[in-house]
């Protein structure tokens, strides 16, 4: 993948993060801000984004092969600002050696399945004002920061660095353990929360990834240094808030 298709992806996924412009921003925040639907209960999560590996033979951008993230999930609000998370991830991971001083013409793609409960907390308050009117103001923009731990389970398969991709190689490389492997991992990062509705809300987010294996690349301690392998994911979250009416009221209303 070129720098400048990178540097495009990227960009796509930090837009949900570009400010509007300033009048109609207030004029906006205003009319989303009000609700009366307390900030407790289910939300319903699913997103997509791109993820970069850090491994034995690739500790930077220029050597990653930049992988799709695929999610979905749910969170629970316990209060304004705790919520307890769960998901399902689908990550690829790929990379290819360009370090001269490990010549070992070695590249990897990993596909890797991901399950994690995570703790949410909110750094402001999720309602805006005070006193009467709290209840019925939120903010239109909540900053985040998120941990927890889980599982992965995934399969590497490594190759002769010149073909670029696994799909243009003719041969790969035997594995250095047997796959599908399962191994532990602890993620942890900070996301923005913007607020569209009671039931839509967008966030971007990113998350960083530390495993218990050193085998993401099918590359462990025979052919370098022993050390557990990580990961990043950049983000895009949509977030839906089922609003449950309530019929014997709108019943009523209805007969009045």
């Amino acid at each position: 993948m070129s720098r400048s298709l990178t540097c495009f992806i990227i960009l796509i996924i930090l837009l949900p993060l570009v400010p509007f412009g300033i009048q109609a921003q207030s004029s906006f925040i205003e009319r989303v801000g009000r609700s009366k639907l307390p900030e407790r209960g289910l939300v319903i999560v699913a997103g997509g984004g791109i993820a970069a590996v850090k491994s034995d033979i690739c500790g930077s951008p220029g050597c990653n092969n930049f992988g799709p993230n695929a999610s979905v999930g749910a969170w629970y609000k316990i209060s304004p600002y705790v919520s307890l998370a769960g998901g399902i991830d689908y990550v690829r991971l790929g990379a290819e050696e360009k370090d001269p001083r490990r010549p070992l013409n070695i590249a990897f793609q990993t596909e890797v399945i991901e399950v994690t409960g995570t703790f949410v907390l909110n750094l402001l308050d999720s309602y805006a004002g005070s006193g009467k009117y709290r209840s019925s103001r939120k903010r239109f923009v909540v900053p985040y920061i998120r941990g927890g731990g889980g599982f992965i389970y995934y399969t590497a398969t490594s190759f002769p660095a010149e073909a670029n991709r696994l799909e243009d190689s003719q041969t790969t490389y035997d594995p250095e353990r047997n796959y599908p492997a399962i191994a532990a991992v602890i993620p942890f990062g900070g996301g923005l929360r913007f607020r569209f509705s009671d039931e839509i809300a967008v966030a971007g987010e990113m998350i960083y990834h530390i495993t218990s294996t050193d085998y993401l690349d099918n590359v462990g301690p025979r052919l370098a240094n022993p050390g557990t392998d990580h990961y990043g994911v950049a983000a895009i979250k949509i977030m839906y808030t089922p609003v449950i009416k309530n019929k014997i009221f709108s019943r009523s209303a209805q007969n009045n």
